[in-house]
């Protein structure tokens, strides 16, 4: 488990996924719906916009989001899946 002091140390020592599969995070006034594990073994769930960072509702202990998810490379998806464009197309 990774701790810090504040905000700008848990970015610098956040899983940045560094020459892996990976996407990345931009709030952009969406809401997300996340259940929560705590280091507490307690579990909860937000539902809100903006979210940076997480109080645990149970011990207070604070979690910033990183904004990094996983990619896991599968060979089918049942679910919908979304396409889009290269980006030298978006742009050009």
């Amino acid at each position: 488990m990774k701790t810090c002091k504040n905000e700008k140390e848990a970015w610098e020592i956040q899983e940045t996924y560094k020459d892996k599969p990976h996407g990345w995070i931009q709030w952009k006034g969406t809401e997300v719906c996340m259940d929560v594990t705590c280091k507490c073994g307690e579990q909860f769930h937000i539902d809100a916009g903006f979210a940076y960072a997480v109080k645990c509702p149970y011990c207070g202990t604070l979690y910033m989001c990183n904004g990094h998810i996983q990619m896991i490379e599968c060979e089918e998806i049942t679910h919908s899946c979304i396409e889009t464009e290269r980006l030298e197309e978006r742009w050009s």
